[in-house]
């Protein structure tokens, strides 16, 4: 399993000087798998780069892009995702189920005429839509990709992709689940604190051993304070402590936010070192998610 980052920017891209070594392109992950499908991650306004990329790739036709959520920073690539307008590729396109639109009615709607001249119907390789929930789905032979609910202000869904004893999780723009019933009668509280620790348990079964952990840590420890509870991002030493009690190989730092520049985002990754490594505990290694950064399982 190959995994490459082409976007890794959070909320809005973030071009410039202070953003080049990490890179300034919403969210958009490829994972390769020999053999099989090409499988790639939200469609942030990095596919547009991969796109042109695929294009020198004549092996690739079967292309499974799977969407976390419809926010307008994982989507905002898609038109520009050049294999969308070539014959030869057969493009299934998977996205979670909405309160009120399916994934193609929202995904057409950015491609109206009246924003974007070229529409869906208009398109020329072979597209497919699946309205998708917590499930698992096989991609060719032996690919197996599980789904899990996050907590995020629209239904967003975690993605974790298996294949020959090697697995990844793709969890952005999610925060710990809180109890949301704290303030009411004890009765209440107490179902409400028990529901929020059964999700972050679940969570924490779903990441159990992987080997990559790509994960929203967008807040530091002091950013994540009560202006931003509901956000749906969560600090660097929350994600830590999930990676470090499911016992994960490896964490990513993911969704970064558009005002941190490269130095902050550094600094950052430091400061998580100082307050989370423990000699009494199994520490797990971190990195900052970089655009154009391979990872070989």
């Amino acid at each position: 399993m190959e995994i490459k980052f082409w976007g890794v920017r959070g909320s809005i891209p973030s071009p410039g000087p202070n953003t080049a070594q990490f890179g300034g392109n919403t969210p958009c992950v490829e994972v390769i798998n020999e053999g099989e499908p090409l499988i790639i991650l939200d469609a942030g306004t990095g596919i547009r780069k991969l796109g042109m990329d695929i294009l020198k790739r004549p092996d690739i036709k079967d292309i499974h892009l799977f969407f976390s959520h419809t926010h307008w920073d994982h989507i905002q690539g898609l038109p520009f995702f050049t294999p969308l307008l070539i014959p030869k590729y057969d493009i299934t396109l998977y996205g979670p189920v909405h309160y009120s639109k399916n994934l193609e009615q929202i995904l057409s709607q950015q491609m109206e005429y009246t924003y974007f001249p070229v529409r869906v119907e208009e398109l020329a390789a072979k597209i497919s839509f699946n309205d998708i929930i917590e499930q698992e789905i096989t991609i060719g032979e032996d690919v197996k990709v599980t789904t899990k609910f996050v907590n995020h202000p629209v239904v967003c869904l975690s993605y974790k992709i298996e294949k020959d004893g090697k697995s990844f999780v793709y969890m952005t723009d999610h925060e710990p689940y809180r109890n949301l019933f704290a303030d009411a009668d004890e009765l209440s509280c107490e179902e409400g604190r028990q529901v929020a620790k059964d999700q972050n348990e679940a969570l924490v079964e779903f990441v159990r051993g992987v080997d990559i952990f790509c994960v929203d840590a967008q807040y530091t420890a002091e950013e994540y304070d009560p202006s931003r509870i509901g956000w749906g991002h969560s600090s660097t030493i929350a994600s830590y402590d999930l990676a470090r009690e499911a016992g994960v190989k490896e964490m990513i730092i993911f969704h970064h936010d558009p005002d941190r520049s490269d130095s902050d985002l550094q600094k950052m990754l430091s400061n998580l070192h100082d307050i989370s490594w423990s000699p009494d505990q199994d520490n797990v290694p971190v990195r900052l998610a970089r655009e154009q950064f391979n990872i070989h399982l």
